[in-house]
């Protein structure tokens, strides 16, 4: 029914061409694709990454390729509004850590920015994204990051199997950092008031559809001494989804007085 459904809201939007196209890059995707020689990896989000691009994709109209593809080499907006956060607020040396992995584009970055004397941990909840979490940081030479496979807080709607699903981290469990970031697909509104760290920088995508709405999150982490800043559209390629489910990224930034940043030798042993 649900897919009855797409097909008449596909007619009217654009009638029989655009459901002919879509349905054609339906069939290259899921037929034909996968049955192809990748020929690279795809860089999404200025690094390069676990998924794989064919020779195909330059020849195919755009609307054929994965939705993480807005391009034949890849997607340079994916992540864009938590990979911009990232580059203006991560220092050299800065202890990062990532709750929700997923391919290890933001943790990669992360880890750039802090460079070989800082350090990210990565959280992710799903057992196969722990591994591309992994092969993304190898293709990028990157070495300072660890992945933990593990949910913080609660599994609201982490990817995958039940059975993949990590141990569960209590968010009063979290090491200490310099700069946290939240894109765990609701359970933000849940870590946020139950985390005992204060890093220096908090990161949020938030998900409205998971009713962890931005209004709720940026009062959260308001309440958490947090001065909070707006980023946008989390991504900048799916403005619609994002829209219509409320998924925007927030950036929250506390003063250098307040004790947000532990350089203490007992505060990297908690993180370690």
């Amino acid at each position: 029914m649900q897919g009855l459904q797409k097909v008449f809201r596909v007619l009217r939007q654009g009638g029989v061409p655009r459901l002919v196209n879509r349905g054609f890059g339906f069939v290259y995707r899921r037929g034909v694709r996968p049955l192809l020689p990748v020929s690279g990896p795809a860089r999404l989000g200025g690094v390069l990454t676990c998924y794989g691009l064919t020779a195909a994709d330059r020849y195919v109209p755009a609307s054929w390729l994965p939705w993480w593809m807005t391009e034949p080499t890849g997607n340079s907006s994916y992540e864009a509004a938590l990979v911009h956060g990232l580059g203006a607020q991560v220092r050299s040396g800065d202890r990062v850590v990532v709750v929700g992995g997923g391919i290890g584009v933001t943790a990669v970055n992360a880890a750039l920015l802090a460079g070989p004397s800082g350090h990210v941990t990565c959280f992710e909840g799903n057992l196969e994204n722990c591994a591309r979490v992994g092969e993304t940081a190898a293709l990028n030479g990157v070495s300072n990051l660890t992945v933990r496979h593990a949910v913080v807080g609660q599994p609201i709607a982490v990817y995958g199997a039940a059975a993949q699903l990590g141990t569960v981290l209590p968010a009063d469990r979290l090491p200490p950092c310099d700069v946290l970031e939240l894109d765990c697909e609701g359970a933000e509104i849940r870590i946020i008031p139950e985390m005992t760290i204060r890093p220096r920088v908090l990161l949020v995508e938030t998900h409205g559809l998971y009713a962890s709405s931005t209004r709720d999150v940026a009062a959260a982490m308001a309440a958490c001494g947090y001065a909070v800043t707006d980023l946008g559209w989390a991504e900048p390629s799916q403005v619609e989804t994002c829209r219509e489910h409320d998924i925007r990224v927030l950036l929250g930034v506390r003063g250098p007085s307040d004790g947000s940043e532990d350089r203490s030798d007992e505060g990297r042993r908690a993180g370690s």
